[in-house]
């Protein structure tokens, strides 16, 4: 019994130092990890999928965006990223939030089914610097969890795209590590940025920004007011037929019915 007790004892003295790792470097000490992914993608339209694009260019350029950033996501969550956000760090490379269209589109023809067939590579780029950063406000609805597909709003401290669409990564804190680790859970596309600054309630810590409304494009977990944003870089690049990939074959995606790339959506609750 007495052993037993020791024992217990021993487990909670554990559980009581290992509620928070403690970050021993300073900002100023630590460079933010700049992270880069990138997918291509194979786009098929039939007559009857173009028919439903007031532009048709415009609208393969946003179904090529859409399914190459949720495979791009897909693929970050993969490798359950944790990312510690600092601030004072230089940008990504000349812009924040930036989304570029490259490459012209040379759509090819299927003999059999007469499909018009384009390839894309999707690029995508982020860090962990707060002068990018900013934070969910509040869900549509007045919802306490969100998923894919769904609206959120959110404040921005510092940057705001020049150009709209821009993109975020979503990040929740890593609860299990405390508060100096961020693990990233999704991504979303910035639809409107407000003008204006807010503010939040100092008892929430006071900071300032710009409100902008997301759509929520994937995650792989329950999205919530707290939750930070980084803004992204991204490049949509139209590939010639016959294009060599370095990461493979492209995956195929038929535009109706939707997108066959698989979005995952939130595999457990906070």
């Amino acid at each position: 019994m007495r052993a037993l007790l020791v024992l217990l004892s021993a487990v909670f003295l554990l559980s009581a130092c290992a509620k928070e790792v403690q970050l021993v470097s300073t900002p100023s000490d630590i460079e933010s990890t700049v992270v880069e992914e990138q997918a291509s993608v194979e786009l098929r339209f039939s007559k009857a999928d173009l028919l439903r694009f007031t532009d048709v260019e415009e609208g393969i350029w946003k179904e090529a965006r859409t399914a190459g950033l949720i495979k791009v996501c897909n693929k970050i969550l993969n490798k359950d990223l944790l990312i510690i956000p600092v601030s004072g760090v230089p940008s990504l490379g000349g812009g924040f939030g930036e989304y570029t269209e490259s490459g012209v589109l040379t759509t090819e023809s299927d003999p059999e089914t007469g499909d018009l067939i384009q390839s894309f590579m999707v690029s995508a780029k982020f860090s962990g610097d707060l002068a990018l950063g900013g934070q969910i406000l509040t869900l549509e609805e007045d919802r306490f969890i969100s998923g894919s597909g769904e609206v959120a709003y959110a404040m921005l401290y510092q940057a705001v795209p020049d150009t709209i669409p821009g993109h975020v990564v979503i990040a929740e804190e890593a609860k299990e590590l405390g508060k100096s680790f961020l693990r990233v859970i999704g991504m979303a596309e910035i639809k409107q940025v407000k003008q204006g600054t807010v503010a939040l309630p100092k008892e929430q810590g006071g900071a300032t920004g710009t409100l902008c409304t997301l759509e929520i494009l994937v995650s792989n977990r329950e999205i919530e007011s707290g939750d930070r944003v980084f803004l992204m870089n991204v490049d949509v690049a139209a590939l010639e037929p016959g294009s060599t990939l370095a990461e493979g074959e492209p995956e195929t995606v038929v535009v109706l019915p939707p997108s066959s790339d698989k979005v995952q959506e939130p595999s457990e609750k906070k």
